[in-house]
C-alpha cells in the first residue's frame, strides 16, 4: 500500500517537474522571440554618402583585419568604412539606450558610406582601382540606392548623408593649395571653377538635388533625412609652408558659403514636402580644424598610409578628414537633431504647411551673384517685415529664390517663425534669371485654393538667363490673365541717370498696373516691402502720377508731403512721395499713348537719389503720389518751369486692382501757374488752373471713371465774353419792341 502510496506521489512530483521545465523552456523561448520582434521592429538608420560620412582616415575600417587578397574584394574595406564612423556613434532609444548603432550593423543600421563617392555613385555603382600590397586592379562597389532593396519588407526611419564635397572637388582644391607656391592664384580659379559648375544648369546643385529626391523615393515617405554638412578644413593662420593665411582663408570661405547653398537646397527639397533637414557642423569644429593645436581634422599626409588603397602615389587619402575626435563632434551634432525630432515626431522640424482661403502671396527673391553683401542683409531684413505685415491679415507667404534656376524654399503657410528662419538662411551667387522664379511662383499658386493670387518679384538688373525682353514680359501677361497680380520691387543703383534702363523697363512691364516700386538704396527695400504688403493686405491707395516740372504739397493731418524738400523719398502716417529721375519719360508729355503705353509709363513708384535744385532750375521728377483711401486730400500744385502737365489719379477696386485711372494731358505749366485739387473717390475728379497766379482760376479740367480730362470754361470768363454782345443784343430789342409798340400807337390814332 505505502509503495503504491510513494509511486503515486513520485509519478505526481516527475509530472510537475517536467510541467514546469516544460513552461519554463516555453517562457524563455517566448523572451526570446519577443526580444528578437522588438529589435525588428525598432528603428533603422541607413547611413550614406561620401568619405567625410564613411569615416576615412580613421581606422580601423571594416574588412581591415582580412588578408590582403580578401581585402581588395571587400566592399567595405574598399569604401573605407571605419568602425569608428560618426554615423556608427548615433543612439536611438528604440534600439537601445545604452548601445550606439555599430553594434546593431545590418539588423538596425545600415552603412553604405563611401569614401570618394560623388552624387552619381548613389544611384550607380563606384568603380574603385586599387594598387595594394602587389595587388592592383578594379572592383565595383554596389550603388549606395541598392540597400532599400536589400531592407526587404524593412523601411528606414533615418537616412544620414553627406554628398557634395566630392562633386565640388575638395581634394582637388586642396592640391591645388598645395602647390600654390608653382602656380599662384590656383585655389582661386579653381574654386571659380567650381561655382561656375556648380551653377550651370545640369550642374552640381541639380545633381544634388537629384541626390536627395532619388533618395527620398527609393526610402519612401517615413524616411526622415538628415544631411549634414562639412567643417571649415584649415586653421586659419594656415599650415606654414603648405597653406598659406591667404589661401586658407579661401578655402574656409568657399566651405562655408558651399554649407549655405546646400541648406538652402535642402530647405527647397523641404518646401516640396521632403522630410529632409540640415545640420550644420561648422561651429562644434571652430577652432579644431586642421594644423590647429587640437585639431579634429587630419593634417595632410604627403605620402600613403598603410590602409591607403593606392600604396604606391601620395598624398594620402587620409588628409584633410575629420579624425576620431572629429567623428565625435559630427556624431554630436546629428544626435542632437535626432534627439530634437524624436522628442516631438518631427513636428518641429517639418510643420504642416497650409496656406490662406482668401489670399496667397508669392515672394519671389533675387539671390544672384549681385546681391551679396548688404543688398542680401536688407532683402532679408525687408522680407521678414513683409512676412509680418501680410500675416496679419488672412494670407499664406511661400517663398522663392532665384539665381541661374529658383527654388521654391517654402510652400504657402502662415507660420512667421518659420517662414523667417527660411529667408534668415538666403545666400547668394550665380546669374540672374527671373523666369524660372516666376515659373516657380506659378507652379505654386496653380495648387493653391486662394481667392486672391500675387507674385512680388525682386530683382537688382536684367536676366541674363532664361526669357529674356519682350518674352519674358509676354509669359509675365500670361501670369496676369490667370488672375494673378505681380508686384515688382526694382533694386537699381542708376535711378538718377539720364535714361531708363532696360532692366527698369522690363520690371514696369511685368508688374500689373499699378504694382511696379523702384529703389536705388537697400536700405530702402525694407518701406516698400511693407507698402506692397499693406496693399496686398487690403489697404486701399489712391495712385497719383504727376509728370511736369512742378512742385507738389499735401497735407493733411499736420502731417506733409512736399517735393520742394532736398529729400529723394518722403512718408507720412496717410502715404508716400516718391520720383521718377528719368529724363527719357518727360519725352512722352505732348505725346499720345496707347492704352499699353499709359499702364507701364504711368504706374510706377520709383525712388531716386536727387540733389536739391538751386536757382532757377525747374524739378523735372515725375512725383508719385501714394495716399491712402478714405479722407479728402487737397493737392497743390506749383509750376517752377515750363512745359506741359501730365497728371493721373488712380482708384483700387475691392480686389486691390487700379480699375479706375483717370488722366488729364498736356496741361500748359509756367512759373506762375497754380493748380488746386482733391484725391477722393467720386464721380468726377477735378483740377482748377490758374494760369497766372492771380488768385483766379482760368481752367476747370474734369474726368470721370476711366475717362481723360476735358476742359469746363469757368462761367466768370464766359459772361466777361459773351457781355458785349448780349448787351448789343438787349438793345436791338429794346429797340425792336419800342418801334413796334410806337407803330402800333399810330395804327389806333388812324383809326
Amino acid at each position: 500500500m505505502m509503495k503504491r502510496i510513494y509511486g503515486k506521489i513520485t509519478a505526481f512530483i516527475l509530472i510537475f517537474v517536467l510541467t514546469a521545465l516544460q513552461l519554463s523552456h516555453a517562457s524563455m523561448g517566448a523572451s526570446s522571440v519577443s526580444e528578437k520582434d522588438s529589435v525588428l521592429k525598432s528603428k533603422i538608420i541607413v547611413s550614406m554618402g561620401d568619405s567625410f560620412s564613411s569615416g576615412e582616415g580613421i581606422e580601423k575600417f571594416y574588412g581591415q583585419d582580412d588578408s590582403s587578397q580578401e581585402k581588395v574584394k571587400n566592399q567595405d574595406w574598399l569604401a573605407h568604412r571605419s568602425r569608428k564612423s560618426w554615423p556608427g556613434q548615433l543612439c536611438l532609444p528604440s534600439v537601445s539606450k545604452t548601445k550606439s548603432m555599430s553594434d546593431y550593423r545590418n539588423t538596425n543600421w545600415y552603412f553604405v558610406a563611401t569614401s570618394g563617392a560623388k552624387t552619381e555613385h548613389i544611384n550607380g555603382s563606384f568603380s574603385k582601382s586599387y594598387n595594394y600590397k602587389g595587388l592592383s586592379g578594379e572592383k565595383n562597389i554596389d550603388p549606395q540606392i541598392d540597400i532599400f532593396d536589400d531592407l526587404g519588407d524593412k523601411k528606414a526611419d533615418y537616412i544620414t548623408l553627406t554628398i557634395g564635397g566630392n562633386d565640388a572637388e575638395f581634394s582637388e582644391i586642396i592640391k591645388c593649395a598645395g602647390y600654390a607656391f608653382f602656380n599662384p592664384g590656383a585655389v582661386s580659379d579653381k574654386i571659380n571653377n567650381v561655382w561656375n559648375e556648380y551653377y550651370k544648369d545640369g550642374g552640381i546643385r541639380d545633381k544634388i538635388r537629384q541626390a536627395y529626391s532619388d533618395i527620398s523615393y527609393r526610402a519612401g515617405p517615413q524616411a526622415k533625412i538628415i544631411v549634414a554638412g562639412y567643417p571649415k578644413l584649415i586653421d586659419k593662420e594656415g599650415s606654414g609652408f603648405l597653406i598659406s593665411k591667404e589661401e586658407a582663408r579661401i578655402i574656409n570661405t568657399a566651405v562655408t558659403n558651399f554649407n549655405k547653398e546646400i541648406e538652402t537646397l535642402v530647405n527647397s527639397c523641404k518646401s516640396d514636402g521632403m522630410k529632409i533637414c540640415f545640420v550644420s557642423v561648422e561651429e562644434e569644429f571652430d577652432g579644431y580644424e586642421a594644423y590647429t593645436d587640437n585639431a579634429c581634422i587630419n593634417s595632410i599626409e604627403t605620402k600613403p598610409m598603410d590602409e591607403d588603397l593606392d600604396q604606391e602615389n601620395g598624398p594620402s587619402a587620409y588628409s584633410i578628414h575629420p579624425n576620431e575626435n572629429g567623428a565625435k563632434k559630427y556624431a554630436k551634432c546629428v544626435q542632437e537633431k535626432i534627439d530634437e525630432i524624436e522628442k516631438d515626431g518631427g513636428k518641429s522640424e517639418w510643420p504642416l504647411m497650409s496656406g490662406s482661403d482668401e489670399r496667397d502671396a508669392a515672394l519671389v527673391l533675387d539671390v544672384s551673384g549681385s546681391m551679396s553683401g548688404t543688398p542680401l542683409d536688407e532683402t532679408k531684413d525687408a522680407a521678414k517685415r513683409f512676412v509680418s505685415t501680410v500675416l496679419y491679415e488672412d494670407a499664406g507667404i511661400g517663398i522663392v529664390a532665384y539665381d541661374s534656376s529658383a527654388m521654391k524654399l517654402s510652400e504657402f503657410n502662415k507660420n512667421p517663425a518659420y517662414l523667417n528662419e527660411v529667408i534668415e538662411r538666403l545666400n547668394s551667387g550665380g546669374g540672374t534669371n527671373i523666369e524660372s522664379g516666376l515659373k516657380e511662383a506659378e507652379d505654386m499658386l496653380k495648387m493653391s485654393n486662394a481667392k486672391k493670387k500675387f507674385i512680388v518679384l525682386m530683382s537688382d538688373g536684367e536676366p541674363n538667363e532664361g526669357k529674356i525682353g519682350d518674352s519674358l514680359i509676354d509669359y509675365a501677361d500670361s501670369l496676369k490673365k490667370q488672375g494673378i497680380r505681380i508686384y515688382t520691387l526694382g533694386f537699381f543703383t542708376s535711378l538718377s541717370s539720364s535714361s531708363k534702363t532696360n532692366a527698369q523697363l522690363l520690371m514696369e512691364k511685368i508688374a500689373s498696373d499699378g504694382c511696379h516700386f523702384e529703389v536705388d538704396d537697400a536700405s530702402q527695400l525694407m518701406f516698400f516691402f511693407e507698402d506692397i504688403a499693406d496693399q496686398i493686405s487690403g489697404t486701399k491707395y489712391q495712385y497719383i502720377r504727376i509728370a511736369c516740372p512742378v512742385d507738389v504739397t499735401v497735407k493733411y493731418d499736420g502731417e506733409t508731403l512736399s517735393s520742394e524738400d532736398a529729400q529723394a523719398t518722403q512718408r507720412t502716417s496717410f502715404g508716400t512721395l516718391t520720383f521718377e529721375e528719368n529724363a527719357a519719360v518727360e519725352k512722352d508729355f505732348d505725346t499720345e499713348e496707347t492704352p499699353n503705353e499709359t499702364r507701364n509709363s504711368s504706374m510706377t513708384f520709383s525712388m531716386g537719389t536727387s540733389e536739391e535744385k538751386t536757382g532757377n532750375e525747374s524739378d523735372n521728377r515725375v512725383k508719385i503720389l501714394r495716399l491712402k483711401e478714405g479722407p479728402e486730400y487737397k493737392i497743390e500744385i506749383d509750376g517752377n518751369g515750363k512745359g506741359k502737365m501730365t497728371y493721373t489719379i488712380g482708384f483700387m477696386d475691392e480686389d486691390g486692382e487700379y480699375n479706375d485711372m483717370r488722366k488729364f494731358k498736356n496741361i500748359p505749366i509756367t512759373k506762375r501757374t497754380k493748380i488746386d485739387t482733391v484725391a477722393s473717390r467720386t464721380k468726377t475728379s477735378v483740377l482748377k488752373v490758374d494760369e497766372n497766379g492771380d488768385g483766379k482760376y482760368d481752367h476747370i479740367y474734369k474726368a470721370s471713371e476711366n475717362g481723360i480730362g476735358k476742359p469746363v470754361e469757368y462761367s466768370g470768363k464766359i459772361i466777361f465774353l459773351l457781355s458785349p454782345v448780349m448787351l448789343l443784343a438787349l438793345l436791338l430789342i429794346i429797340l425792336y419792341t419800342r418801334k413796334k409798340i410806337y407803330k402800333k400807337l399810330l395804327n389806333s390814332q388812324a383809326s
